[in-house]
Order: C-alpha cells, then structure tokens, then sequence
C-alpha cells in the first residue's frame, strides 16, 4: 500500500522535480518504505512506499522491460501469481515476484483490457513513452483512491487531495455544489471533490491524458450484476454454498503477505465472519483488534471480546476517551484529507493505530452491509411502502407531531432519532425517502449554513442519477446499488483508506473483493434480506460457526460518541469554533446554527450528527484548505 503522484505537461518538457519532491513528503505517512521520482520528457511520476509483498524487489516507479512503460501504483493485486503464471506462459519474462511488475507485463499484453482481469484493490498510471501517454485505472469498486486535476497546461494527479493543493495550478477554492453535497449527506458525491476542479476518478474507470486530450472510459460495470436474475429459482443451500466458498477463497487470497497480519474485530457479524474464516489460514492465533468507549451504548468490546475467545484469535483492544478535546482530532483530520460527517473516523483511526503496533496488514469487515441488506435504512425502505398507505392529514397532523414530541436520549442511533428521521420525510417518493434516511441538514438549513455563498443544490439529482442505472433491478437491488456507487465509496471506503494509511497501515476488504460483489448482487433479494430480518444469507452460513449471541444482536455500528462529548469535555472548545466568525465556507452567525448548538448543551435536542458534520467542515478548512500541505505533512 503507498501513496502515488505525479503529472503530464502537455508541451512535452521536463516536469519541474519540486512539486514530486513536495508530493512524497506530504504522503510520507502513506509508505515510510522508501520513496522514488520518475521524470522524462512531459511526465514526471512520484511514489511512497508501503512494502508488503517482494519487500526487496518491488521499489517504484517502476520501468518494464526497454522502458517502455512505467508505473507508479498503489494497492495490492490478489491474483497476480495466477496473471503471472498466463503472462510467462506468453513469453513475458519477470525480473522481480512484485505484483507492481505483474500489472505491467499485463498492460503490455493486453492494454486496457487487461484492467477487469486484475481482482485487487489499486490506483495506478503508467506512462507509455511510445505513445506519449499517461493511463490513470481505479479499482472496480473505489477502495483505492486517485484524484486528478487538468487543464490546458496538463494533468497531475494524487492519492490525496493536500498534493494536489501543494501544485500552483491548482487553487484552494471550494467547490460550491460539493458543499452542498456535503451539508446534505455528510460527504462529496463522486467525481467532484471539496475543491474546485479537483475530481475523483471513479471506480472500474481508467482515464488517458496525452497529446492535449483527456478522456474517461470505463471497464466494468456492476449494474450487469445488479439487474442479472440468472440465480433466482435454484435451491437456497446451492446459492448459500456458492456465497460461502467464494468468501473463504476470497479471505484465503487475501491472506497474502510477506509483512506480519491480522484483522479488525468489532464483535459484529461481518468482522466476526472475516476473523472466523482468516483464522484457518494462519499457523499461529490470528491477531484481531477493536476499540471501545466508556460510553455504554457506543461500545462493543464485550462482543468482539466474545467473538475472539470463540474464534481464538490474540485479541488486543483498548477504550477511547475524549480527555484532551478537540486536539488530537484536529491532527485527525490533517489526514482526511476532505471534510467528513461520519464520526466513526475517530475509532477507526485508533483501532488502525493499535493494530500497527503488530501488523503492517489488517482486514476490515467493510463492505458486508451493502453487499446484504445490513443497514437500517433498508428496513425503513420496507416501512416507508407500508405508511405510504396512511392517509397525508393524519401523518401531517398526527404522526409528525406525536414524533416531535419523543424526548431525545442521546444514545447512538437511538430510537428516538430513528423514528424523528423517518416521519420527516418518509412521505417522499422511495428514491427520495432512501436518499433522506442519511440527510444532515434540510434544504432549509442547508441554505441559511451556506448564506452568500449558497449554490442550487443537485445533490439528490445526482445521487439518484445511479437509479437509472440499474431500472430493471429488483427494489432492494436498486438501494444496494446506489449505496455502493455513494455512500459506500464516497463515506465508508474513503474514510477506512485515510485512518489506516495515517498509521501506514494497509486495509483489506475481502467482502468488497469485485467477484464476490457481482455474485451477491446476482442472489435473489429474499437471501439478503426477509420480511425486515436482514442479512439472511450470512446468519445461515454462520449458523453454528459463530455463537447465536453474535449472529443475532442488533447492530450498532462503529460511531464515536461525540453527541456527549460535545455536551461535557468538548463543550468549550467546540463552542469557540462555532463563534469563531472566520469560515469562507458556511455563515457561522446564522441563527440556524446557533440554535442547533444551544438546544443540543441544554438538552432540549440531540443535533451531534449535524454539529459534527460542522465541527469537521470548520476544522479541515483551518487544517488543510487554509495551510501549507507541505509545511503541515513534514
């Protein structure tokens, strides 16, 4: 795992070596291994390294062959032996047992075509010096992230928004859509980020820059999967069976690494299922980790604690406190590189900080709610078809109000909050309802927060733009689809990538591994989920593997409880952010906002979720937008 750069003029010279040099040291944190620059005539590459596999052998950038082509990559291919062995048997000949020189020999081969074929997660260019091109490829479901910036002089690219600040075409201004975006769901919506011009290149896309041109193509297409019925019909164990031998061989070829390894442990049913399966692939006990608060209802440590001694893994944890306020958070946030409304940044950065202390490796459990209906929100899609059938006056006068007056009480996702969310806006249309279950702010707030900078909001057009993907797919295929497009790659995968690279740790999710996304799409919506029982295909398998208690408890999630915090040992600190009066991004006088902070102090409403989303905004903007990424990642 590594952090790559680089860029391509389009008047041929030589890149200047400064902006390289800055890149690498900016993304030290992402590969302390050894760093290395390419530059030629109109392209120069730059890289950090994380060594995993070929520790001796497989330093970039990386030239094959007559130098031809040159790769800086970041990522890990899973299948390269098996490339490997295909490409020898084709006369391709290997200098080093690096998967880096695997995509190489395969782009040699088969160019673009080569870029399904490759089961990993990776970001990625190669420079053709042949044809005076540079080829940009991201991984079919995002887990690896590759930003880029263009105009007419050229296109330079990062795995990380602050490189890309540190080079002089591009300027540090915010994207007004995108904070819109952001105000509405907690994160950017794909391909724009935070700053203006800046985009990110999609999943299972690759771009080509050269002479002058640009373009964006892409290579796979997980709406296929999604709206396939080809296992509909046959016998449930048969369809269980193939799920279940897919994972395991999946867990087993991630298993792979020359450098020590071990996994995430929540207690929960995906990283319990992860841990289970890993575990028979190691000589010695896996090494598992989790992370907990003193705070009852956030903390999960009896249940990864269960799931360890029932697996047999060398179980570590540790408990989180808020002492010290907002400090450590606001180096937190250095490395989030973008503004993010999700509070579980906070303990998966810790729990990526205690597992390496012991591993350079560790696999994650992401992935397995998108893939099987785990979320919620899908059993609030179900709900919202049946109180469409109440008649509009008594949810209007009845319902809301009888909602509104629920006392908040400020445990993690609590009831209260729940059916608050709901009746606000389960009246809309289904793709509108979904959209809304993760809204932060109304349209309403959204504008006051956003004052004289405010922009017409597109967000929920361009969310809901993925519907039309996928219109012959079943109703919970449609969901899952759209959750995997954004909030899975925009939120979940962008933040795992940050806290784990900030400890120079890699991240692996075998549940996002793109063969076994394609086959869960393609299992009948009953095997996800069952009247509102959810993850009905996993609860099976695990049946007897995992002790009921876990297979069966009610999810939790991974949130941080910051709605507390805020109210006792961050009080005063968050308190002269929020008068501070010096954002270019929200209006910090809006009266909006000061209510929302004076009725969540008081008690009288629990709004942690949207002062976060604030907090998080207020503090990348002082740490990143209005700092010297090369000065601040030294």
């Amino acid at each position: 795992m590594c952090g790559i750069a680089g860029e391509i003029v389009f008047d041929a010279r030589v890149p200047e070596e400064s902006w390289a040099r800055d890149a690498c040291q900016i993304m030290k944190h992402r590969g302390p291994d050894g760093d290395g620059i390419y530059r030629a005539d109109g392209v120069a590459l730059a890289h950090r390294r994380l060594a995993i596999i070929d520790l001796a052998g497989g330093c970039q950038p990386m030239p094959y062959a007559d130098g031809r082509y040159t790769i800086t990559f970041n990522g890990e291919i899973y299948n390269y032996r098996e490339l490997r062995a295909e490409l020898s048997a084709l006369g391709y000949v290997f200098a080093t047992s690096s998967d880096t020189e695997v995509i190489l020999a395969a782009y040699a081969a088969w160019g673009v075509g080569s870029f399904p074929r490759l089961n990993g997660i990776f970001a990625f260019a190669i420079w053709d010096a042949v044809q005076q091109e540079l080829i940009l490829a991201r991984d079919h479901l995002g887990i690896k992230p590759l930003l880029y910036h263009h105009d007419g002089a050229g296109l330079r690219f990062a795995s990380e928004l602050k490189p890309l600040l540190a080079h002089p075409a591009v300027k540090r201004e915010t994207d007004p859509e995108a904070v819109q975006d952001y105000l509405t769901l907690g994160y950017v919506l794909a391909p724009k980020t935070i700053i203006r011009d800046v985009y990110k290149l999609p999943p299972a896309h690759y771009l080509r820059a050269g002479g002058g041109q640009v373009s964006l193509a892409r290579y796979w297409n997980l709406a296929d999967a999604a709206q396939s019925d080809d296992l509909y019909g046959r016998p449930e164990a048969e369809i269980l069976g193939g799920f279940d031998d897919l994972l395991r061989a999946t867990i087993g070829q991630q298993m792979v690494s020359d450098v020590p390894l071990g996994a995430f442990l929540s207690g929960g049913l995906d990283s319990s299922t992860i841990c289970y399966h890993a575990a028979d692939f190691t000589a010695e006990p896996l090494r598992s980790f989790s992370i907990g608060f003193d705070e009852a209802s956030y903390s999960e440590l009896d249940y990864a604690q269960q799931a360890a001694d029932h697996i047999g893994t060398r179980h570590t944890q540790e408990v989180v406190r808020p002492e010290g306020g907002l400090a450590a958070v606001e180096a937190l946030v250095w490395f989030y590189d973008e503004p993010l409304g999700d509070t579980s940044l906070i303990p998966t950065y810790y729990v990526s900080q205690l597992a390496r202390q012991q591993v350079t490796v560790a696999l994650s459990g992401d992935g397995g709610d998108e893939l099987l209906a785990g979320y919620d929100t899908y059993v609030a899609d179900r709900l919202q078809a049946w109180y469409a059938r109440v008649p509009g006056w008594m949810q209007r006068g009845v319902v809301q109000p009888a909602a509104a007056l629920l006392p908040s009480s400020y445990r993690k996702v609590s009831l209260d909050f729940k059916i608050k969310q709901f009746v606000a806006y389960a009246h809309q249309t289904p793709e509108a309802a979904h959209f809304s279950w993760r809204r932060m702010f109304s349209d309403a707030e959204r504008a006051a927060l956003a004052g004289a900078n405010g922009a017409p909001s597109g967000t929920f057009e361009r969310y809901a733009a993925h519907y039309d993907d996928v219109p012959r797919a079943n109703p919970l295929n449609r969901s899952l689809y759209v959750d995997i497009k954004t909030w899975l790659v925009d939120d979940i995968l962008s933040k795992v990538d940050r806290a784990s690279m900030a400890c120079s740790l890699e991240a692996r999710v075998p549940f996002l591994a793109f063969p076994l996304v394609e086959y869960a799409m393609r299992m009948p919506p009953g095997l996800k989920m069952r009247g509102l029982e959810r993850k009905v295909a996993l609860k099976r398998l695990m049946k007897g593997r995992l002790p009921e208690g876990l297979i069966h408890r009610k999810k939790r999630g991974f949130n941080a409880p910051t709605t507390l915090w805020m109210r006792g040992d961050w009080r005063e600190p968050v308190d002269d952010l929020l008068r501070q009066r010096a954002s270019r991004i929200i209006d910090l006088g809006c009266p909006a906002l000061l209510d929302l902070w004076r009725q969540h102090v008081s008690g009288q409403g629990d709004h942690g979720y949207k002062l976060w989303t604030l907090l998080s905004l207020l503090l990348w903007e002082r740490q990143v937008l209005n700092a010297a990424p090369a000065v601040v990642g030294a």
